[in-house]
């Protein structure tokens, strides 16, 4: 995943033809907002937080609300299944950043649970969801049963995305009791020899049976949790979409369909993704609704920041030191808004190929 992040609408039916087309999963978003209404994870406050950021984003304000809506933490950006898009046959994440050497590759690192405890604490009464995950496999750190905990506990939604490999019955049921609001579970084939394709590491059997394990666990402790089950769409896997369809009704799960990202290997096989023209001329909302931090404690100004040697963090986060109200409106992050609001994204590198729109996941 890139990850990150969560402008949320489902496509139950999925488009043959992506030319112009991305998720923002609008129907996901509704669906999760009364999820977390229902269980006493909005207020007035955060509401008027909410909207403070969207006003401030389009009067392209310097300085936004005083805390993010969307808070998104890089556990462990460790993985176990290896997808071509992401790392290399050793397990080494790609450097995004053009400049870097060919040889570059991103640090490895987790991050303590103190600190996420401490970050949600900071912004519990503001922000409306922790997106627990950026680059990593969620499911490998062993902490995160307790990282949900302590969101639900402050009222603070959560939303973990993995490869679903790692599920067991203990850590299904840990998670569910936690409290976590939406799962969300990558697919990319229904049989073995379409599945591994992508997934380097991966056994689609184990993987069937362990979202069929998460829906049942979910079903009849009655934790209402929101399982999406992801299909990453390809040339190569397109003709096994009706059988993931067919599989994710029988279930009652959310099925979403999103285009899928050639890098890696397919690149020869695949077309390139296809996207309406990049919006240079265009800021970008994440500056004013999302706070990103890595697994080392920067604060960074989104979740690409994560893939990306050289990038400048705003601040780092440090337990009972960092007030981190105070760097989502210092002055790094007033600079990057007045930044892209004058420059539009072209001027900088990181967002210069950046095709999203909304604060969503990224394809």
């Amino acid at each position: 995943m890139c990850k990150v992040s969560v402008g949320l609408c489902i496509l139950l039916k999925a488009p043959m033809d992506f030319k112009n087309k991305r998720n923002d999963y609008r129907s996901l978003h509704t669906r999760l907002f009364f999820r977390i209404l229902s269980r006493g994870k909005v207020s007035m406050r955060k509401l008027i937080n909410a909207a403070w950021c969207t006003v401030a984003y389009h009067l392209k304000l310097s300085k936004s609300a005083p805390s993010p809506v969307i808070l998104s933490l890089e556990l462990w950006n460790e993985c176990n299944a290896g997808c071509l898009f992401c790392r290399d046959k050793k397990g080494r994440i790609y450097d995004f950043n053009p400049k870097s050497s060919s040889q570059s590759s991103i640090e490895k690192g987790k991050m303590p649970k103190e600190v996420a405890f401490g970050v949600i604490d900071q912004l519990k009464k503001d922000v409306l969801v922790a997106v627990l995950y950026t680059n990593g496999e969620p499911l490998l750190y062993q902490d995160l049963p307790e990282v949900i905990s302590s969101a639900t506990k402050n009222n603070v939604a959560t939303i973990i995305s993995t490869n679903g490999l790692l599920f067991t019955e203990t850590n299904a049921k840990a998670i569910l009791e936690s409290g976590i609001d939406l799962i969300k579970i990558q697919l990319s084939g229904f049989t073995q020899d379409i599945y591994s394709v992508q997934i380097r590491y991966g056994h689609i059997e184990k993987l069937k049976e362990n979202i069929r394990m998460v829906a049942k666990i979910n079903r009849q402790g009655n934790y209402g949790a929101i399982i999406l089950v992801d299909y990453i769409l390809y040339n190569y896997n397109r003709h096994q979409l009706e059988l993931v369809r067919s599989f994710c009704h029988e279930l009652g799960v959310i099925m979403n369909v999103r285009p899928g990202n050639p890098k890696g290997g397919l690149e020869e096989k695949e077309p390139p993704l296809k996207h309406a023209p990049l919006p240079l001329k265009m800021s970008c909302d994440w500056l004013w609704k999302g706070m990103q931090i890595n697994w080392n404690g920067e604060v960074l100004q989104c979740c690409d920041g994560v893939v990306w040697n050289g990038i400048e963090a705003y601040d780092t986060f440090r337990i009972n030191k960092t007030d981190l109200k105070k760097v989502w409106n210092g002055s790094s992050a007033a600079t990057m808004r007045q930044r892209i609001t004058k420059k539009g994204r072209g001027d900088i590198p990181i967002c210069s190929q950046c095709t999203r729109v909304g604060v969503s996941f990224k394809w």
